[in-house]
C-alpha cells in the first residue's frame, strides 16, 4: 500500500490500533543508526527503557568514523539530541518545573485580579524554549505539571523578534546528492536515504519544528511581539541585544518581564540587565522507567521522527518519517508526518481506512465553515 501523510495527532490512532490488535510491546528505533531508542510495554502501559548512552555512542562512533567529514558528522543525531527530545516531550520534566509553574500561577493571578495588581508580569521566551516546545506541551499535561485548569490566555507571552530571526536563519539548508552519497556508505539501511533527497538537514528540521511551536503559541497564548533588538552574527552579542530589548520593553511599558531560558549564560546576562529570569535545569541522565502518557508519547514520537528524519516502530511494522523530499514549511507548521508500512504489517490497511474517514470529516467541516 502507499504511504500515508497524516497529522501528528493521528499517531494516536496508530498506537490504539496496535493495542486493539493485541500488540504487547513496541520498540522505537533509528533504522539509519541501527540503534534502539525507546521500549514501551503497551499492557501496563509504561515506558520501560530509554537507549543507553554507551550503546548509543558506539553506534554513533561507527557512523562518525565512516563519514569523516565534520559537517556531515554534525548532521548525525547525538545522544544529547535524543535526550533533549525525551525531555522536550515532557515525559521527563525539568528539575525546577515547580519554580516555573509557581510563577505562571502568580502571573495568572495578577492578570485575573488586574485591579489589585496594576503592574502585570509578562513571560518572555528565549529561542531555546521554542526549540524545546515547552509551553505548547504544558497545555497537554497541566495536571501532571501542577497547573490544573490552566488557561493559556491568562498568560501574556513576549516574543522578541530575534527569536523568530534566529530560528528562520537555520531553516534553509537541504541535503545535496553528494551528502546522501556519503551517508549511504556510513548509514545502515541506505535505501531509506532516497526519501531524504532534497530534504532538510537536521539543523533545519529542528528549526522548522521550533517555528511550529511559535505558530501554536500565537494561537493559544496572549502574545506580545517586540521588535527592539538588532541582528548580530555573534550569538553572545545577539543574546545581549535580546535581553536589553526585553529590559527596555519592561521599563517603557511599565510591566514586569520574566525571562524563561534553558541557557545559564543567558540567565547571567539577564541578571546583569536586572531582568528576572528562570533557567530550566534537566537531570544529567534519563530515568530508566517513566509513566506512559499517550498524548505526550505522540509528541515524543513526532519529535524523534523530525530529529532522526525517520524512525521505525518494531512490533507494528511501521516507519514514521518526520521529513521527506518535498515536505513544505506548511507541512511543518501543520505538524504532518508520513507513515510507511512494511509488507508484514497488519495495521496499514486499517489505518488507511481510518485516515480516509478523518479526511472526509475534515472536508465536511471545512465546507460548512465556508458556507
Amino acid at each position: 500500500m502507499s504511504d500515508l501523510t497524516v497529522s501528528k495527532s493521528f499517531l494516536m490512532a496508530l498506537l490504539n490500533e496496535g493495542v486493539r490488535q493485541g500488540k504487547k510491546s513496541i520498540t522505537i528505533y533509528s533504522p539509519l543508526l541501527d540503534v534502539d531508542l525507546v521500549g514501551v510495554d503497551l499492557e501496563k502501559p509504561s515506558i520501560e527503557w530509554f537507549a543507553e548512552r554507551a550503546r548509543y555512542d558506539r553506534a554513533f562512533s561507527e557512523v562518525e568514523t565512516k563519514l569523516g567529514d565534520p559537517l556531515l558528522i554534525k548532521d548525525v543525531p547525538t545522544y544529547n539530541d535524543f535526550k533533549e527530545v525525551v525531555e522536550d516531550s515532557l515525559l521527563v520534566t525539568p528539575e525546577n518545573m515547580t519554580e516555573l509553574t509557581d510563577n505562571i500561577r502568580q502571573i495568572e493571578k495578577q492578570r485575573r485580579g488586574s485591579a489589585r495588581y496594576p503592574k502585570q508580569t509578562l513571560l518572555a521566551i528565549d529561542t531555546n524554549i521554542a526549540y524545546r516546545r515547552l509551553l505548547s506541551r504544558l497545555l497537554m499535561t497541566s495536571e501532571g505539571c501542577g497547573l490544573p485548569d490552566f488557561d493559556p490566555s491568562d498568560v501574556a507571552l513576549v516574543i522578541e523578534n530575534l527569536v523568530q530571526m534566529e530560528i528562520s536563519e537555520r531553516v534553509n539548508r537541504k541535503y545535496r546528492e553528494q551528502d546522501l552519497d556519503a551517508f549511504r556508505k556510513a548509514y545502515e539501511n541506505p535505501k531509506l536515504l532516497m526519501t531524504m533527497s532534497n530534504g532538510a538537514v537536521k539543523e533545519s528540521r529542528k528549526a522548522l519544528n521550533a517555528q511550529a511551536e511559535l505558530t501554536t503559541l500565537r494561537s493559544r497564548y496572549a502574545v506580545w511581539e517586540v521588535a527592539g533588538a538588532a541582528w548580530d552574527a555573534d550569538k553572545e552579542k545577539r543574546d545581549n541585544e535580546m535581553i536589553r530589548s526585553l529590559a527596555k520593553h519592561s521599563m517603557q511599558e511599565r510591566v514586569d518581564v520574566l525571562f524563561l531560558t534553558a541557557d545559564d549564560k543567558a540567565t547571567a546576562t539577564a541578571m546583569a540587565n536586572r531582568l528576572p529570569s528562570i533557567s530550566l535545569r534537566y537531570s544529567r541522565e534519563l530515568p530508566s522507567i517513566v509513566p506512559f502518557d499517550p498524548w505526550l508519547f505522540v509528541e515524543l514520537l513526532h519529535d524523534l521522527a523530525v530529529v532522526y528524519s525517520v524512525v521505525g516502530i518494531r512490533g507494528l511494522g511501521v516507519r514514521v518519517h518526520g521529513d521527506w523530499g518535498g515536505k513544505t514549511a506548511d507541512d511543518y507548521r501543520a505538524e504532518r508526518v508520513r507513515l510507511a508500512f512494511e509488507e508484514s504489517s497488519t495495521i496499514g490497511q486499517e489505518l488507511a481506512r481510518q485516515w480516509r474517514v478523518v479526511e472526509r470529516v475534515q472536508a465536511e467541516i471545512g465546507a460548512r465553515s465556508v458556507t
